[in-house]
């Protein structure tokens, strides 16, 4: 955990924990601004809804991936997704 914190861990030195069986580690990787794209875009598939909210909370998540948790089947994550488009657009 302390390396995907770490802020000397950046760009592709943090895509092996973005992969990390430990959601808390992988939550870590999505609400770095400093994360890869490829690495946003991929997280927007995970499983784990910490990790989820994370992502949603990362103003670097590419709009397509916010858009496409909007329709999330857990109402938490689709409403989070919702609201940050709808704040987009103030």
């Amino acid at each position: 955990m302390r390396r995907a914190l770490d802020a000397d861990v950046s760009g592709q030195d943090l895509l092996p924990y973005a992969v990390h069986r430990d959601p808390s580690v992988r939550a870590a990787v999505a609400a770095r601004t400093d994360c890869p794209m490829g690495a946003l875009v991929s997280l927007g598939h995970d499983s784990s809804l910490e990790v989820l909210g994370a992502l949603l909370g990362n103003p670097k998540t590419p709009s397509s991936v916010v858009r496409r948790l909007a329709d999330h089947r857990d109402p938490r994550i689709a409403g989070l997704a919702v609201q940050r488009l709808r704040n987009a657009f103030r």
